[in-house]
Parts: C-alpha cells; structure tokens; sequence
C-alpha cells in the first residue's frame, strides 16, 4: 500500500516531536548535572577555605576527594582542574614525608597543568601550575629546583599578563623570592626581587608577606630605614586569627626586626 503524503508528513512531525523531547531532557540533564558539580565546586572551596583559615588537614583532604570525584565525571571541566591543582600543592606542602611531597606535587602539577591546556588564557591554572612546580623542585633537590626555574618564571609572567592582582599579587611574591635566592650565576638577581616585590605591593597593597620579604631585601641592600618601617607597619597590623598570611606575615617580620633592630 503506498504511503500518502500525508501520513509520512505526520510520522515526520512525530519524530521531530520525538527528538525535541529527547533535546530537552539531555538539556535538563546536563543543567542537573552542572547545578550539582557547581554545588560540589561551592562544598569543596568552603572546606579548602576553612583549612586556610584554622589549619584542619582533615577539611582540605575533604576537598580533594570532592575535587577527585568531579575530574573523574568531568576530566576536562578546567574550575575542577585548577581547584584539584591547589588543593594537591597545598597537601604536598603539608606533607611530612620528601616521597609524599613529591607525589602530591605531581598530581598537583599534572591537574593544575590540564586546567592550563583546557584554559590558557585564565589565571588560575597558570599560578598554581607555577607554584607546584616550585615546590615540587624544592622537595627534588638543588638542581631539580634550577631546571624548573623556566618553568615557574613562564607561569607566573603568564599570571601578570593576565591578572597581576590574582592571589594578592602573588606571582610577584613568588618571582621576587625566587631571583632573591637564587645565586646570580643561576639566574637570581636581588635588584630585581626589590623591583618585583615593589611592583607587588603596587599592584597588592594590603600583602603583608610581601612587605616581609621586601624588608629582607632592603636589609641586604642595606637600606635598612625602609626595612625596619615596612617590619614596624606589619607588626603593628592589628591580629587576624583567620587571615594565614598575616600570620605568617608577623612570625617572619619578628624574627627579623629582633635579629636587626632589637638591642
């Protein structure tokens, strides 16, 4: 029997009806989905902000396990990547054991790494890679550490290019204590820590470790009225129980105000 017109015009309307629902469930889907990783993404900041802010190893390997959860389901979901890329740096920076660093830096530096080639142009794969790679060549040894130097310089002028302001100027705190230690013959140069930390503190007013560290610097420089004035500022801030930077901050500032000031 032939088919009319008709009929196969309706059977066509049918299946177009057919493939809009289907379109409109896997749309439904995939907006449950995504409310659930943003959700997951929002669970696991809050437990990495309250390890920052009281130290709770428990809070942070919480997160991680969220992170990991997620990058598997999503691999190439780039605010999971970078976040998995924080968290494992911040674990290995924990991390006791010299094997346990090197493991969790790497893991820190694969995630932070693929946020990178999902999202080359956003910021926080960019000083998280860096920073991973740093501590992933103190835990190596020396000259680990020198050959990654590149690496890290490439990551943080990557992070300025983009948002020099990211982490309260933090690739600037990163450069300056990278060329103020290293030897001149291995690429460090102190002249250009000051000016690193300088154009931090323009960019991040309100860092107080870059103030420590720029201190330090001008002790060696032998400027040591503007050391002893950015030591006296950081001390007198006021204390912030749930601010790690400043604690750390007026720990370090103290030891070197006694160590140069203190009669």
């Amino acid at each position: 029997m032939a088919v009319s017109y008709a009929e196969t015009s309706r059977g066509s309307s049918s299946f177009s009806w057919v493939l809009s629902c289907a379109s409109l469930l896997l749309s439904l889907l995939a907006l449950h989905i995504s409310a659930q990783a943003d959700g997951k993404l929002q669970q696991a900041d809050s437990l990495y902000q309250r390890y920052r802010q009281t130290d709770d190893q428990g809070a942070l390997k919480q997160a991680a396990a969220l992170l990991d959860a997620l990058q598997q389901a999503e691999p190439e979901n780039y605010d999971v990547l970078w976040r998995r890329g924080r968290a494992y740096y911040s674990l290995g920076d924990d991390a006791k054991a010299n094997s346990e660093k090197l493991k969790l830096f790497d893991q820190a530096i694969q995630s932070a790494k693929h946020s990178t080639d999902v999202k080359p142009g956003s910021v926080e794969g960019h000083y998280w890679l860096g920073v991973s790679y740093g501590g992933y060549g103190e835990a190596k040894g020396m000259f680990k550490a020198l050959s990654l130097t590149k690496n890290i310089r490439t990551e943080m002028e990557a992070v300025i290019r983009i948002d020099p302001a990211y982490e309260n100027a933090g690739a600037y705190l990163v450069l300056g204590r990278m060329d103020f230690e290293l030897p001149g013959i291995m690429g460090g140069s102190k002249k250009r820590a000051i000016q690193e930390y300088e154009q931090g503190l323009k960019v991040g007013p309100a860092n107080p470790l870059m103030k420590v560290y720029l201190a330090e610097s001008y002790i060696d420089a032998d400027r040591k009225s503007e050391a002893r004035g950015l030591l006296e500022e950081v001390l007198a801030a006021p204390p912030s129980p749930g601010n790690p930077e400043m604690r750390d901050a007026k720990r370090e500032a103290r030891k070197l105000y006694d160590k140069n000031f203190s009669k």
